[in-house]
């Protein structure tokens, strides 16, 4: 059975770790580029209905408290 050197368990380890840097570096840019690529494929098979420049609010958004209230209840 040949025995295993220390130097090949470091390089073995170097390796490893430049892979990772690697993989951390290129992945959020290999992410980002496909955002961009499927998102420009979408928006060319939808077309807007109505206003284009309406913001709708979630249904979730709205509080059920109301901490500060917009308006005085006097009005």
């Amino acid at each position: 059975m040949p025995t295993k050197r220390w130097s090949d368990f470091f390089l073995y380890l170097g390796r490893v770790f430049i892979l990772l840097i690697l993989l951390a570096v290129l992945l959020p840019k290999l992410m980002a580029v496909c955002n961009i690529w499927m998102s420009s494929f979408l928006h060319n098979e939808q077309k807007p209905i109505g206003n284009p420049l309406r913001v709708n609010a979630p249904e979730g958004s709205k509080s059920v408290f109301q901490w500060f209230p917009l308006y005085p209840k006097g009005r």
